[in-house]
């Protein structure tokens, strides 16, 4: 499963521990491409966390690009930021889950397309590939301060079932 320690796994439900499950072994068995598996993952993001959406991110050169959306961003699929000036961005550059608890007040954000999705707070994951950064997973809220520890660990789980998707996808 993931590094996450016996007593961080404590904190995520076991309702919510098993649509991990049941999405990882859909994955495994369902035949999806990667589209579909970030789609999936994206959904699932957005269900376990009460978001208002969710996003994949991929790094494409100097920009981020949504190649998966749901919900308020789900119009946006295909949406590119520049990586230096978003919250995508800095999370691939620290290599961390960072929390935006007011888009409105956060200095690491692209306002414009905050406000363009219509998100208030978000939390955004690394997605690791062969031991390198190459994109994020994102969950948004149209409320501030919407994102604890447990989702977190949700998007860290959800982040692991893509980045290992596309190792198996890319072979």
């Amino acid at each position: 499963m993931s590094n996450l320690s016996t007593e961080s796994v404590s904190l995520v439900t076991k309702d919510q521990l098993l649509s991990i499950i049941q999405a990882q072994s859909d994955i495994i068995g369902g035949g999806l491409n990667l589209t579909q598996v970030m789609q999936k993952m994206a959904m699932l993001a957005e269900q376990l966390t009460f978001a208002s959406g969710a996003v994949v991110e991929m790094l494409d050169g100097d920009e981020m690009v949504y190649r998966a959306a749901t919900g308020k961003a789900q119009s946006r699929l295909g949406m590119r930021l520049h990586k230096d000036s978003s919250l995508s961005g800095l999370c691939i550059k620290e290599n961390q889950v960072l929390n935006c608890r007011d888009a409105n007040q956060d200095p690491r954000v692209d306002r414009q397309a905050c406000q363009a999705v219509g998100l208030q707070s978000m939390l955004v994951v690394p997605l690791k590939y062969a031991d390198q950064v190459v994109g994020v997973i994102k969950v948004f809220s149209i409320k501030t301060d919407s994102f604890d520890e447990v989702d977190a660990q949700i998007l860290t789980m959800a982040a692991e079932i893509i980045s290992a998707a596309m190792h198996s996808l890319t072979k």
